[in-house]
């Protein structure tokens, strides 16, 4: 009977590894090699252990895969961390310097007033308008972010009611009549729907219409300036277009104009406000379950869009 060789005897030792692991395919083979039994109980034993063997290492390899999940999660978790910190930073700077040009004003009229006694009537009464002036802009501001902020934590200090959409843009552009007459814009009317009824506030649906109108105004610089409005009902939408003829947004623009403090590059004169507009109507559109965005328009400017459910 010929002898196996070393070479055999190690291919079925890695064989049997497979099936009842290293350590006993080689207690077995060597056992057998030699010339000694291996009795049933011994094979038994193996394969229990083998068994116990497999089963730990299946633990190992879920808890690793586990751990290693666990670990991507917390990743993320640090970026998210970060880059809140970077927008609660970015966003407090932005306050700071937006708090900061009123409060100059205020403090510089209030120096001049205070330190001159001969100041004449006229001048006086243009100083203290100003300071009027830059006190409610300080006020408006001061609320707006208080507003977003409420917003933006999922409050809100209104109750969805079943209210007439095309109402409240009527509303709003009853509100904007004086503005559009004074910078001379000519209204264009698409068409319109009938009155539809959604679930919202008409209040603060009339204030996200009268923000997109006086935004097409501040940032037209056309000779012959045009609004256009028009809204109809799409597949169970409401839905509203309100478009300008000024220069537009430009295409590395476009995902910024919702953010806070964004202003827009142009303007035909001093635009006032914090850049908070845009950002506070998308969060009032939403809270009434729309949405509101940048589209492409039927006139050479930018056209937005706000989308309602129209209730069943």
């Amino acid at each position: 009977m010929l002898e196996p060789s070393p070479q055999f005897i190690g291919r079925l030792e890695r064989e049997l590894a497979g099936s009842i692991g290293a350590a006993s395919a080689h207690v077995m083979l060597s056992k057998v090699v030699s010339g000694s039994e291996v009795s049933l109980e011994e094979m038994m034993q193996m394969a229990d252990e083998t068994q116990q063997v497999i089963e730990y290492s299946q633990q190992l390899e879920k808890t690793s895969a586990e751990l290693r999940s666990t670990a991507r999660q917390l990743e993320d978790a640090n970026a998210q961390l970060r880059e809140l910190d970077s927008q609660k930073d970015e966003f407090l700077s932005q306050v700071s310097h937006e708090v900061r040009t009123p409060m100059t004003s205020i403090r510089s009229f209030s120096e001049i007033l205070l330190d001159s006694d001969d100041i004449e009537v006229g001048q006086r009464q243009h100083f203290v308008s100003t300071i009027h002036q830059e006190s409610l802009r300080l006020t408006k501001l001061l609320d707006e972010i208080l507003d977003l902020s409420a917003l933006e934590r999922g409050e809100r200090t209104w109750d969805n009611v079943p209210i007439d959409a095309e109402a409240a843009l009527d509303r709003a552009l009853a509100v904007c009549e004086a503005l559009l007459r004074q910078r001379g814009m000519k209204v264009e009317l698409g068409d319109r729907a009938q009155p539809t009824m959604v679930e919202g506030d008409a209040d603060r649906l009339c204030q996200v219409f009268i923000n997109l109108i006086s935004n097409a105004v501040k940032y037209n610089d056309s000779d012959k300036p045009v609004i256009r409005l028009s809204s109809s009902v799409k597949a169970g939408n409401y839905v509203a277009e309100i478009a300008d003829n000024g220069p537009g947004i430009a295409k590395r623009e476009r995902k910024l104009i919702f953010e806070k403090f964004w202003r827009g590059p142009g303007g035909v004169a001093d635009q006032g406000g914090a850049g908070l507009g845009l950002a506070i109507s998308r969060q009032i559109v939403a809270r009434m379950n729309g949405s509101l965005d940048l589209v492409p328009g039927p006139l050479p400017g930018a056209c937005f869009r706000i989308r309602l459910a129209v209730m069943k």
